[in-house]
């Protein structure tokens, strides 16, 4: 009773809203220790329930754990009195004295990146740049790693992945720039030549768009991507990856496009769409690293029709990426909302539809201001500005032009 007495005090000491945070981790964390990993929403549903107190959500989370697996009982006290200490407090990962053997440190650090990728694209962003900033400082810092170095080096490339992510939602290029350059160095210490592919994925895509939306030194530079997706689609080495590949061609049909290439980028995008087809969560390597659900597929088939100036197959498109969205994530409030709805305003504005371009920029607001993305938010103030140039005699665009300053 004296840890939990222990987890109290400091919750008293102004920690419950950390703890909350990395309960929903912890709690997938316990549940997969015991060979049942649990959903995201059945864990926000024990952190709603039991969230009184962070105790609570650790020993709710072992119970489930112990129902489904019976491990040798030392190993249950053990891990219990380390992870209970963890859902009480994130501050924990900080800490280099936690007692952690090396499979423990690397059995931690797996399972929460595998949360952190599935829950960057549907929990609020600045959530997600708190619990990936806590791991990679335990990565950096415990000494179970140090006889670990390159698995460690991979670990921690994939975080800056992540956090160069999180930084383009949160307005910071230069951040986000920062943050491949250190994965790249990662990815050179690590024997998965996957990570090499996925840092040139993300340079490339960072090249095609436009990494700050009103300001003309981040816009696309399709040339540069070209460069970036033709040398990852060059590595050959490491195990194959559908959806890393996809992304790739994907994204040098889009480079294609902003280059007005309509027949290179119809073509590649055909040869991205056929080779996601054959992909799996489950057996691709490469998936998460790929960063490309489901419902980003169609959608990237209608950025690359807005660019060559198409518009026969968009909407159709756009739905399509709306169906997989919801049928993905029906609650969630995360960067895939942020990045989504901008995009339907941006189609009902090219195809001169004023009411769907009112509806979809009211879902675009609602999308920034619950996502935490300062990028998507950015978008709806450039869409707002071109809304008003085309249908100024609408009152309800001038209402939002004022709730988000932006200015005539």
């Amino acid at each position: 009773m004296s840890l939990l007495r222990k987890l109290r005090e400091q919750e008293l000491a102004g920690l419950r809203e950390q703890a909350g945070k990395i309960g929903i981790a912890v709690g997938t964390l316990l549940a997969a220790e015991h060979g049942r990993p649990l959903r995201l929403d059945t864990i926000r549903m024990i952190c709603e329930y039991y969230g009184k107190t962070a105790a609570e959500l650790g020993l709710v989370c072992q119970q489930r754990g112990k129902r489904k697996a019976a491990p040798k009982e030392d190993d249950i006290k053990r891990r219990d009195a380390l992870y209970v200490l963890t859902a009480g407090s994130g501050l924990a990962f900080l800490s280099p004295a936690l007692p952690y053997t090396t499979a423990e440190a690397l059995g931690v650090s797996r399972t929460l990146l595998g949360v952190l990728w599935r829950a960057s694209l549907a929990e609020h962003v600045e959530t997600i740049h708190g619990l990936a900033a806590l791991l990679l400082r335990f990565l950096e810092s415990h000494p179970a790693f140090e006889g670990e170095r390159e698995t460690r080096a991979s670990l921690m490339a994939e975080v800056h992945l992540i956090l160069a992510t999180v930084a383009r939602h949160l307005m910071r290029p230069d951040k986000r720039l920062d943050h491949l350059r250190q994965a790249e160095q990662q990815a050179q210490l690590s024997p998965d030549p996957l990570l090499t592919k996925a840092v040139l994925d993300y340079l490339g895509y960072g090249y095609n768009w436009n990494l700050a939306p009103g300001k003309e030194q981040y816009g696309p530079r399709p040339e540069k991507a070209l460069l970036c997706f033709q040398r990852g689609l060059a590595l050959k080495d490491g195990p194959a990856s559908p959806a890393l590949e996809s992304d790739l061609l994907g994204g040098l049909a889009e480079a294609y496009s902003l280059l007005q290439e309509s027949r290179q980028a119809l073509k590649t995008l055909s040869l991205a769409e056929d080779r996601y087809a054959s992909t799996s969560p489950a057996t691709d390597p490469g998936y998460w690293l790929a960063d490309a659900p489901a419902y980003t597929i169609p959608l990237r088939r209608v950025r690359i029709l807005i660019n060559l100036g198409q518009t026969q197959g968009v909407m159709a498109a756009l739905e399509e990426s709306q169906r997989l969205y919801e049928a993905q994530w029906p609650q969630a409030k995360g960067r895939a909302l942020a990045e989504l709805q901008p995009r339907r305003a941006a189609v009902a504005l090219a195809l001169s539809d004023q009411e769907l371009f009112v509806e979809a920029l009211g879902a675009s607001l609602g999308a920034a201001q619950q996502s935490g993305s300062r990028y998507a938010l950015a978008m709806v103030r450039q869409l707002l500005r071109q809304g008003q140039a085309r249908w100024p005699q609408v009152k309800q665009l001038e209402e939002w032009a004022a709730q988000v300053e932006v200015s005539a």
